[in-house]
């Protein structure tokens, strides 16, 4: 069932962007307006523009002036006019991965193990589960460094991690990364990164997370998986995956990027 965005969408506010006082033709600055909340999501696939006449009454400007505006959207097809059904949003919004430098996701990671104590929870050359050794494409019975630690800064534990990773050995003593990151005892291993990708989402917590992060049963939870590469000829290969999982009343993931 499709939605008709009217005065919700369009508030007040927003309707007086659309004024005889600008230079820019009237049926544009409608064009254009309506052109961005369909680019941006804010109006759906299939969803149903208000009729050229509701148009007019909402922006107070003639029909002929909404009538050219939806003409445009559609000759862009980005709408579908179909008689007796109105118009309808025929563009698929797909939002798009935030960039940014690598050096600036690693410093990010520096900054997180500086400002804050691990205690490490398990440190061990295992076997992984199927599921991880197939993303890192080793061999059955092959091992990878599980590292499991909480993170905790002015006495609140704040993130979980999980992470597990190739080409590195036990250190001496866990105690290394206690106040350091991993990436230092990677780096000093001689495994470097040439691709870092993340993503990230919300969860709920479950009972094992809930405890560890001094949290209720299904509160929601920062969830973010971040995998490493490292590039081997013409080839990329997995060499450190993390899942981390934060205690959104305590950390918030923050990223501060220069546009071109």
């Amino acid at each position: 069932m499709s939605n008709t965005p009217g005065p919700t969408l369009f508030t007040r506010t927003l309707r007086r962007h659309v004024s005889a006082d600008h230079p820019v033709p009237l049926y544009y600055q409608l064009y254009s307006l309506i052109k961005n909340f369909i680019l941006d999501g804010s109006l759906h696939l299939s969803d149903k523009l208000p009729s050229e006449q509701e148009l007019a009454e909402l922006f107070d400007v003639s029909r002929i002036t909404a009538k050219r505006a939806v003409n445009e959207l559609a000759a862009e097809h980005l709408v579908e006019r179909a008689r007796g059904k109105g118009t309808h949003v025929i563009y698929k919004y797909s939002p798009k991965p935030v960039k940014a430098p690598m050096i600036g996701v690693l410093e990010e990671i520096e900054s997180i193990a500086e400002d804050s104590t691990a205690t490490v929870l398990e440190c061990a050359l295992i076997k992984p589960p199927q599921t991880i050794g197939t993303d890192f494409g080793i061999k059955p019975g092959d091992t990878l460094l599980h590292l499991v630690r909480t993170r905790e800064r002015a006495g609140g534990v704040f993130g979980y991690f999980d992470s597990w990773t190739a080409d590195v050995q036990l250190p001496k003593s866990n105690d290394i990364f206690i106040n350091e990151s991993r990436h230092k005892y990677f780096r000093e291993s001689g495994v470097h990164f040439s691709h870092v990708t993340q993503t990230i989402g919300a969860i709920a917590a479950c009972p094992t997370l809930a405890k560890q992060l001094d949290v209720e049963v299904g509160a929601p939870l920062l969830s973010l998986v971040r995998r490493s590469f490292r590039q081997n000829g013409e080839q990329e290969e997995l060499v450190d995956y993390l899942n981390a999982f934060f205690n959104t009343e305590l950390f918030q993931y923050q990223m501060d990027l220069k546009l071109d």
